[in-house]
């Protein structure tokens, strides 16, 4: 055999190899293509939904979005600020996506919720300060629903004018998951009265 049918041999059985062993996520996608492709459209995104709900419970937590707003009034219902220049004690607020969380209870009494600490670093990563738990949310929900957003709010530091960042540590109550995201801001000068 030469070396070209060698490498589409090994090619070709790890190919199969893997197929095989895909799992539940490729398994629900081939499931969802066959339903769709026979007009069951309920059928396929329910199929999709399980491979969702795989990751869901695998993943991390992690965060699709996070952002300085100027207002927030839910899931996806939120005014961007347009830059990251505070003064200081003037109000933050970082509309957030969470996603791969847990719930808390069944039904009716099911909820998601979180608690996160903030610290403020300086461009080299050194605390300027640091509060535990400074957060903490708890929401009625429906179970596995997925759409869930957070405001977190609070006031500039009233530190000496430049760039820094806000570290927030999340933690989902109902799960052992956690995660971390950053947000850059700066401190202008009090403007005089």
């Amino acid at each position: 055999m030469n070396i070209k049918a060698k490498c589409l041999a090994a090619l070709f059985f790890l190919s199969a190899t893997s197929l095989a062993a895909a799992g539940p996520i490729v398994d629900a996608a081939e499931e969802a293509e066959t339903l769709n492709a026979s007009g069951k459209t309920i059928e396929a995104l329910d199929a999709l939904d399980r491979a969702v709900d795989t990751i869901w419970r695998e993943a991390p937590l992690a965060f699709r979005k996070v952002a300085l707003v100027n207002t927030s009034g839910g899931y996806g219902i939120y005014e961007e600020r347009a830059d990251t220049t505070f003064r200081p004690d003037e109000k933050m607020m970082i509309y957030v996506e969470p996603v791969a969380f847990g719930y808390g209870g069944a039904g009716t009494a099911s909820a998601i919720a979180f608690k996160a600490d903030l610290a403020i670093e300086n461009t080299t990563g050194q605390v300027l300060g640091e509060s535990k738990d400074i957060f903490s949310l708890s929401t009625p929900s429906q179970a596995n629903k997925r759409e869930f957003s957070m405001t977190l709010t609070f006031a500039a530091p009233f530190l000496r004018p430049g760039d820094y960042k806000a570290v927030f540590n999340v933690r989902d109550e109902n799960s052992d998951k956690s995660g971390t995201f950053e947000v850059p801001f700066t401190i202008e000068l009090p403007t005089a009265n």
